[in-house]
């Protein structure tokens, strides 16, 4: 069994697309599998497919014996990019300057 991180939805083809080479599996084999068409396959994993339906991508994984685990976004990667900190915000009072 597999496990791989990914943190976009357009990257989660690609990333698949590493294993199944790395396990010498060919896209066509691949597609058999998990029973998706071939043509799809290359698009997903290309990173084209970033809103491909989830019953495919979990056939494709299955496929390849790969673990999904759906987890919220890294907390911390993403207080850093916007410049959020850890200090509590008091939304009454917040609000209330826009009351005056």
């Amino acid at each position: 069994m597999t496990t791989t991180r990914v943190d976009r939805p357009d990257d989660l083809g690609p990333a698949l697309r590493e294993i199944r080479v790395a396990d010498e599996i060919t896209q066509s084999a691949l597609a058999a599998l998990a029973g998706v068409g071939r043509q799809w396959l290359n698009a997903f994993e290309m990173g084209d497919k970033s809103s491909a339906p989830l019953d495919m991508v979990m056939r494709v994984a299955a496929a390849l014996d790969v673990t999904l685990v759906l987890a919220p976004p890294d907390r911390h990667r993403i207080d850093m990019q916007y410049g959020i900190d850890d200090e509590p915000i008091d939304l009454a009072a917040h609000l209330e300057q826009y009351n005056r």
